[in-house]
């Protein structure tokens, strides 16, 4: 709370969890952007993406922004890891790690 001129400003910091799922997901759209650029697709290229978290947390905001991140990243596919090894098919898949998230995730140009 600041009080300065006669007008006073509280600020409520509290950082609930549906505010850190939403923040977690921010993250995510920012890694997958930084992959992208790294991979060298265009900005208007449309892809794949799967996902693999370790953390439910994690998992969760994935689940429950999928719609947020799906449309800031041009994601027409975009879900958890569905193969038995964890890597989807097909071959020209490719991979990327976060470990501060312990976050997988795979894309592909479509």
């Amino acid at each position: 709370m600041a009080t300065d001129a006669g007008e006073t400003v509280a600020i409520d910091t509290t950082v609930t969890p549906e505010l850190r799922r939403e923040g977690l997901a921010r993250e995510v759209i920012r890694l997958i952007q930084e992959a992208r650029k790294s991979d060298g697709l265009d900005v208007t290229d449309r892809i794949a993406l799967r996902w693999s978290a370790r953390d439910a947390e994690l998992a969760a905001a994935l689940t429950e922004h999928s719609a947020l991140i799906a449309g800031e990243v041009l994601a027409v596919e975009f879900g958890p890891a569905e193969t038995a090894g964890g890597r989807p098919e097909p071959a020209d898949v490719r991979e990327h790690t976060d470990e501060e998230l312990a976050l997988r995730f795979w894309l592909r140009r479509v």
